[in-house]
């Protein structure tokens, strides 16, 4: 038996803006069912769209997708696309109802001989009633999740957040095999067991290529994140996963130049057009350094005439201005935050954190995903 473990394909998701990264996610979960032809069945761990309130066209693609595939799909709610609180409210109903896929919610299905047994999202504050329901998984079953699990290293989400389960909570679960969801990096492991297949498409920055400008040259500081999915082969009471990588559908760069003096902008700039400014890329570029004076951003964006998307952040600070480390203020606020907001600090953390990254989208629905939160919980 095998299952194609594929996870957050965040559908819908039309980053920094652009209708074509929002085709981009489309065409990365396309390719992953026809490379995944071969397999029984296929598991989405979550996030399989971006939100709970889709547009109609996301749906309608969706469907001509998942028709095309001619494969049998079961599917646990995220966090994006499903509520504990209102579980009938998601998409992935519709789905269920029209046979496009089959929703696993606290749910076990036969695969023919091999038992699947799907857990939707759930807050770390429900962890109790969580494991009660995963325990109740038959031993030898293959477990889907959509949840972060303590002591994973990751990029995204990088720190504990709301759907972060303590390692404990899979004590005792006899699973032969935990195919997670929410974690974002491909490939990613825990000791209890779990595998995260990781997105589909690259999700913020953190993920781009990454080249560093000091002292006249570039550096490679890091590769582009790989994206993929696993197949899971089952046999007997034993389970072995096996990778399958999707090639780069778009260049993903951030350039970060490491300013002296003002001048070296140009020169970094001259150099960085020739190697990185290519038709459809998206580049980020972040200025670092002391300098007196100001810079003008958008005029350095126009060195990058070809790419889809430039985005140009002035982090350079001025001589003697007081910088603000962790430890200071940026605790302090912190703080405050979390006094006032209690865990709705976690959502303006990130929000802010996406803000400052230039993906207004993502820090505007962290946001809303909060508020919705709170209009469920009162």
């Amino acid at each position: 038996m095998r299952i194609a473990h594929i996870s957050d394909a965040h559908l819908g998701r039309q980053q920094y803006h652009l209708p074509e990264r929002e085709e981009d996610y489309f065409q990365a979960f396309a390719e992953a069912l026809r490379l995944a032809k071969g397999a029984d069945a296929v598991v989405i761990t979550g996030d399989l769209m971006d939100t709970r309130r889709p547009s109609t066209r996301t749906l309608l693609r969706l469907l001509d997708i998942l028709g095309e595939s001619g494969l049998a799909v079961y599917a646990v709610g995220g966090n994006h696309d499903y509520s504990h609180l209102r579980p009938e409210e998601t998409p992935l109903r519709i789905l269920d109802k029209v046979g496009a896929v089959r929703l696993l919610c606290f749910q076990e299905a036969d695969l023919g001989g091999v038992w699947l047994y799907g857990a939707c999202a759930t807050p770390r504050s429900r962890a109790e009633e969580y494991r009660e329901r995963v325990l109740s998984a038959r031993p030898g079953s293959v477990l889907a999740i959509h949840q972060a699990i303590e002591g994973v290293k990751a990029r995204y989400p990088s720190a504990v957040d709301e759907y972060t389960m303590p390692s404990a909570v899979f004590s005792g679960v006899k699973a032969l095999h935990i195919a997670a969801g929410h974690v974002h990096d491909h490939g990613v492991r825990h000791p209890i067991g779990a595998l995260w297949a990781g997105s589909l498409e690259i999700w913020d920055s953190a993920e781009f290529e990454t080249w560093d400008w000091r002292r006249g040259r570039w550096d490679l500081y890091q590769e582009a994140a790989p994206k993929g999915f696993y197949v899971i082969d089952v046999a007997g009471r034993s389970a072995s996963a096996r990778e399958v990588l999707l090639r780069p559908r778009r260049r993903m760069v951030k350039l970060r130049i490491f300013l002296e003096e003002e001048k070296d902008v140009e020169a970094a700039l001259e150099e960085a057009s020739a190697r990185f400014d290519a038709p459809g890329a998206v580049v980020k570029v972040e200025l670092y350094g002391e300098l007196r004076d100001d810079l003008r951003p958008s005029r350095h964006a126009a060195a990058f005439s070809r790419a889809l998307y430039v985005d140009v952040v002035d982090r350079t600070r001025k001589p003697g201005r007081a910088v603000v480390r962790v430890g200071s203020a940026y605790e302090t606020i912190e703080r405050l935050l979390r006094e006032r907001l209690g865990a709705g600090a976690d959502a303006v953390v990130k929000a802010l954190a996406y803000a400052r990254d230039g993906d207004r989208a993502a820090a505007r629905k962290v946001l809303e995903e909060w508020l919705y939160a709170e209009v469920d919980r009162a």
